[in-house]
């Protein structure tokens, strides 16, 4: 008996590990990014070179071939686009949503959910100084992105899926090669 309880508990502390911190639903960033519209959701299944081209862009490796994307429009002209990337941050998950100017720049950046220690999250004001940036070589941590002491990893992890998705946004969605 006492082997079953502590089984039990082995296996309720590790799901409450795992679990990932809800920041921010989909519909409240959707609403947040797009206020007034219902962006259209797609799901990308990008074929083998494709994620070559972004991940050589990106200078990252993408998480899955397979893509959510949002496009947003008002009277018929496209107001932004959005990027879901889940990804592995140290060992837990976290999903980012990227937000992006119909030219290609970053308009904001989301955390949706966060599975690490809440102290490995970067304030919401670090996720401002990234916008209006382009894919750059500038936009890394240590040049133009700022490090953050104790959340060196979650910088890295938030700054790769941003250029994922702005690596996405100009190869594919936009169709520049």
């Amino acid at each position: 008996m006492p082997a079953r309880i502590a089984v039990v508990l082995v296996l309720l502390l590790a799901a409450s590990a795992v679990r990932a911190e809800v920041i921010m639903t989909e519909k409240a960033a959707l609403e947040r990014a797009f206020p007034g519209l219902v962006p259209e959701r797609r799901t990308l299944y990008l074929k083998p070179e494709q994620v070559k081209a972004v991940e050589k862009a990106a200078r990252s490796r993408m998480p899955s071939p397979v893509v959510t994307v949002f496009e947003a429009r008002a009277e018929g002209e496209l107001v932004g686009r959005a990027v879901l990337d889940t990804h592995v941050v140290r060992t837990l998950p976290e999903t980012l949503l990227t937000v992006i100017h119909p030219d290609g720049r970053l308009r904001m950046a989301l955390v949706l959910q966060f599975a690490e220690p809440p102290d490995y999250l970067p304030r919401e004001g670090w996720l401002h100084t990234l916008t209006g940036r382009a894919l750059d070589d500038e936009l890394w941590p240590g040049r133009g992105v700022r490090r953050v002491t104790g959340a060196t990893l979650t910088v890295q992890a938030l700054t790769e899926a941003v250029r994922r998705a702005l690596a996405l946004d100009a190869l594919i969605l936009r169709g520049k090669e």
